[in-house]
């Protein structure tokens, strides 16, 4: 793929070498992750054993996915889907941001705000 097109990917995508050496990125990249030349700076420590598999794999293998913890841009972390397939020496490799399903939805953050805003009311109605 010539670096012309790869500028325009509309998702967070990089070339990498078997190093981890960045080669070219998506111009969308830089609004999710700091801007680095090496993939091992905005993986989080503890998936670097994950990270390690794929960037292992064979040249011209089949896609391999991955969840990883990866730091954004603001210096958080975040959970990010990430697959990549080797081709000529090349991965190329596309992480997208996973939200959350578990956990507090805002909805089921916002019933009960509403409620205690209502009780708060009605006590300095008293």
């Amino acid at each position: 793929m010539d670096t012309v097109t790869t500028k325009w990917i509309p998702v967070p995508y990089f070339q990498i070498n078997q190093e981890g050496t960045i080669l070219n990125s998506s111009h969308i990249t830089h609004s999710y992750f700091h801007t680095t030349s090496n993939i091992w700076n905005i993986i989080h420590k503890e998936d670097r054993n994950k990270a390690i598999i794929m960037v292992s794999q064979s040249a011209n293998s089949d896609p391999m996915t991955k969840h990883l913890i990866l730091q954004t841009r603001d210096k958080l972390f975040g959970n990010f889907k990430c697959t990549i397939q080797w081709k000529g020496g090349i991965g190329h490799l596309v992480c997208t941001e996973v939200k959350s399903v578990k956990g507090l939805t805002p909805l089921s953050v916002q019933r009960p705000l509403v409620n205690t805003q209502k009780r708060l009311e009605e006590s300095e109605k008293k």
